[in-house]
């Protein structure tokens, strides 16, 4: 083989690489297209649904889905990392934790005016709310509870135990991922999936479930509090609890729930 046809055989080697390179970026660029129209037509929902929009029941189910969805991936992620199956919920009825709901709910109100807006932006805004939401759901565990269920005293950048600037950041991630990706998915699920017909219906069904299911869990917790601190059952309910939900039960629904101990005199 002459040299000009070594020459012309590199060329043409080069040619199809770069055709093949072309193809790729085409395709790649088509899925890219494909996902933004997908996540504009989630977030533009169904008009006349009756979750259509940012209103009640469309944070009424973001809220129910991520009390149910934060709970499965936490529980997951524990198993991955830990090796250990451990019960993740916050109530005493399902796997839902009332934490991943309401920082879904959140994030959706106080973010949504940025979808389509910098990353940046979204991802100080998450830090923020995020590390805020979780030193107070922190600190009104213990003071009215007196217990907490997690305490980052040892980690680096921490303030009071409640949040630690890793976290946060955590959060900030969180952020960005739920207002590009999951809420539009979320969104478009909901008003495609809930029926129109029974879907206020359906909510407010689910509304009284969680209702009593936060207020049972509260009380249950309230009355571990006070037979830790030598409270008698005086009255009906909290016979009821001690019957139902003795510190036993109590401690396979909320493993990672400690008793805050009381300073020395």
């Amino acid at each position: 083989m002459t040299t000009r046809e070594r020459y012309a055989e590199k060329r043409r080697k080069l040619q199809r690489k770069m055709e093949r390179l072309d193809a790729a970026e085409q395709r790649a660029l088509r899925r890219e297209e494909a996902h933004d129209a997908r996540i504009a037509r989630d977030l533009a929902g169904v008009p006349g649904h009756f979750a259509h929009g940012l209103n009640f029941y469309k944070l009424f189910w973001v809220f129910f889905l991520c009390c149910f969805l934060g709970v499965v991936i936490e529980t997951v992620f524990v198993w991955a990392t830990t090796g250990r199956l451990m019960q993740r919920t916050g109530l005493v009825w399902g796997p839902f934790n009332l934490i991943y709901g309401v920082g879904a709910v959140l994030l959706t109100v106080c973010l949504h005016p940025f979808i389509g807006k910098s990353d940046r932006w979204i991802f100080v805004g998450g830090t923020v709310i995020g590390g805020a939401f979780e030193y107070f759901c922190s600190w009104l565990q213990e003071a009215v509870l007196g217990t907490v269920s997690w305490d980052y005293s040892q980690m680096a950048f921490n303030l009071n135990g409640r949040i630690n600037l890793l976290y946060c950041q955590f959060w900030g991630v969180l952020a960005l991922v739920w207002v590009k990706e999951l809420y539009p998915r979320l969104n478009g699920f909901i008003e495609r999936r809930v029926s129109k017909t029974y879907g206020v219906a359906i909510t407010w069904v689910l509304v009284v479930f969680m209702v009593a299911n936060s207020l049972t869990s509260g009380l249950a917790v309230l009355r571990q509090s006070q037979r830790y601190d030598g409270v008698p059952a005086a009255s009906g309910w909290q016979q009821f609890f001690d019957a139902h939900y003795p510190d036993s039960r109590l401690a396979r629904i909320f493993p990672s729930m400690q008793r805050v101990d009381e300073p020395d005199a």
